[in-house]
């Protein structure tokens, strides 16, 4: 079992990569799971969580997870393995 580092934010952008999605796809998915409409502190806010500057609510993780395609337990550090 993997030593729990917290939130990877380099996980994130190598999943991002590796899936095709892009900043403005979690943005979207965001909008699309929480109905909101995103003014532009949330949008600096995304941008700290793919920066490793700021941490995702447990929302956001569920948001992120599902627009990327990948779990959970990876971007948290706890599983080596993507899906």
């Amino acid at each position: 079992m993997l030593n729990y580092r917290g939130f990877r934010a380099d996980r994130l952008k190598e999943a991002m990569r590796e899936n095709g999605a892009t900043f403005e796809d979690i943005c979207e998915g965001m909008r699309r799971d929480f109905y909101l409409l995103w003014v532009g502190s949330d949008i600096n806010y995304i941008r700290g969580i793919i920066n490793g500057k700021a941490l995702p609510g447990i929302l956001e993780l569920y948001s992120i997870c599902k627009t990327v395609g990948c779990s959970a337990d990876y971007l948290l550090g706890l599983k080596d393995e993507m899906y």
